[in-house]
């Protein structure tokens, strides 16, 4: 890999919408012109996604961006490249357990339970015959469940 910096790297990348745009257009011709080994250009692609989601994962990061944002303490909202950048506070939980509320522990115990049976009933329906059945319980005719995917190739990096 030659490179002067891993931000001199990511600064040929696009930095505007309309740059996303075409890239993103330019790299799909590419892939799809096939003019380079496809797996080869997943699995680079994967590596760099992973590189990214852990860099903006990152707190050490996540603070720095935050104190730069704080320099402009009189605007809610910036702009930076047609981006709209703002502070605000994410990933807001509660502990609910700490509060002693009995009612509160009652409905998570139902919904356990219900959970628990409803899994029971998906993989009662997803074991009936092609044909459908009928519900010995309710003497309804029940179907088996459609089913849907996709078939992809998987990364594991």
């Amino acid at each position: 890999m030659d490179y002067t910096t891993a931000l001199s790297t990511i600064s040929t990348l696009p930095s505007t919408k309309e740059q996303l745009k075409v890239f993103s257009h330019k790299l799909k011709t590419e892939i799809l012109a096939n003019n380079k080994d496809p797996l080869k250009i997943l699995v680079q692609l994967k590596y760099i996604e992973k590189v990214i989601a852990d860099i903006l994962k990152d707190k050490e990061v996540d603070y720095h961006f935050l104190k730069e944002f704080l320099l402009y303490e009189k605007e809610k909202e910036i702009n930076v490249n047609g981006a709209t950048l703002r502070q605000q506070e994410t990933g807001v939980k509660y502990d609910y357990d700490a509060c002693g509320d009995p009612i509160w522990f009652d409905l998570i115990k139902q919904i356990n339970e219900l959970t628990e049976k409803r899994k029971e009933r998906e993989k009662f329906l997803q074991a009936l015959p092609h044909e459908g059945t009928v519900d010995p319980g309710t003497g309804v005719f029940i179907n088996k469940p459609p089913k849907s995917s996709h078939t992809k190739v998987i990364v594991k990096i």
